[in-house]
């Protein structure tokens, strides 16, 4: 009898596994329709009390549904002049950004290697930074007509999500035969998924002002850019704060001619991620929203691979969804505590 059970235990972990690398590989490849799925389901929960608020002072249902997907294209196209624009001055400035970082960089890098004790095959040279910047015609076209398509179909799931909000409730309550259980555990799993975007928007949104105000501040160019990244990267738990801090402060040790200056500039928009992304972020998140750093790494690396870019942005929404979820079915609220921080 417990060889039995073992074996049908056995089968339903392979079923499981089995399952879920049909779904991984289903949701690969399919990305085209899942990335503007889950994008504009994270919009929609972020929307959601704006169209809330339309209907309490009697603006027409339809009425605020264009007028939250007009202003989310409207956000989207902002974004798109931006890239544009830092493009267009990148162009015009490429070389002397080039010429200042093979002059500080690779200095430096040299410095190191020899304090470590290594060979230099290139005389002067550690990286090629002209061959790194090469860019491909072709895959650049290929990428912005896949970008444009997909905010096309964002926009589209965007405004069938706002549609169908409310409608969906009442589906749930058919199919459960109206288990008042159920919907209370959908509701409490919707605002408090809700909760996380709007406090993860603000917090984000704040880092992004901070850092696009220190790049102007410091007349470090493409403010704007770096601004509009550290928002977009916030998302990333961990890794993307990491990123965009490293990668503005190596672009400002090639902008900034003074030391003193560079280290003052560094260290703000370090303090800026520290304040916020370590000190006000868990305050406002609290408790419910806390997972370890074990799971954002494994969940940024499974949707990362799934959904490439846009994957690392809704890793941390769609944990800390399930986490929710799990913690909400008595069954599996002990997985939902594996996903806690470990000092809790």
């Amino acid at each position: 009898m417990r060889s039995l059970r073992n074996d049908i235990h056995s089968i339903k972990v392979s079923l499981i596994i089995i399952a879920t690398v049909v779904v991984m590989f289903v949701l690969r490849l399919f990305s085209f329709i899942f990335i503007p799925f889950f994008l504009a389901l994270f919009f929609a929960l972020l929307l959601l009390p704006v169209l809330d608020w339309f209907e309490r002072n009697k603006i027409p249902k339809w009425g605020g549904i264009i007028l939250i997907t007009s202003a989310s294209a409207l956000f989207l196209w902002g974004n798109a002049m931006v890239l544009k624009k830092t493009s267009v001055e990148l162009m015009q400035t490429k070389d002397e950004i080039l010429y200042k970082a093979e002059q500080k960089i690779n200095p430096f890098l040299l410095r190191i290697k020899e304090e470590l004790g290594m060979e230099n095959k290139n005389s002067g040279t550690v990286i090629d930074f002209k061959e790194l910047t090469t860019i491909d015609t072709e895959k650049a076209i290929s990428r912005v007509s896949k970008f444009i398509s997909g905010v096309f179909m964002t926009l589209f799931f965007l405004a069938l999500f706002l549609t169908g909000a409310h409608l969906f409730e009442d589906f749930l309550n058919r199919v459960t035969n109206h288990d008042e259980k159920s919907l209370q555990v959908f509701r409490e799993i919707k605002g408090s998924l809700n909760g996380f975007i709007k406090v993860k928007f603000v917090t984000s949104l704040i880092t992004g002002i901070g850092f696009g105000l220190t790049a102007m501040f410091f007349d470090v160019k493409f403010a704007l850019f770096w601004g509009l990244t550290a928002f977009l990267l916030n998302f990333v738990q961990l890794i993307g704060s990491i990123f965009i801090t490293t990668v503005l402060a190596l672009f400002g040790f090639v902008e900034i001619d003074s030391m003193g200056t560079f280290l003052a500039f560094a260290i703000i928009i370090t303090g800026i991620q520290v304040i916020i992304g370590g000190i006000l972020e868990p305050i406002l998140m609290g408790k419910n929203f806390k997972i370890n750093t074990i799971t954002v790494l494994i969940s940024i690396a499974i949707w990362g691979f799934i959904f490439g870019i846009a994957g690392l942005i809704l890793a941390i929404p769609i944990a800390v969804f399930l986490k929710i979820a799990l913690q909400k079915i008595p069954a599996t609220q002990s997985l939902a505590q594996l996903m806690d921080r470990i000092s809790e």
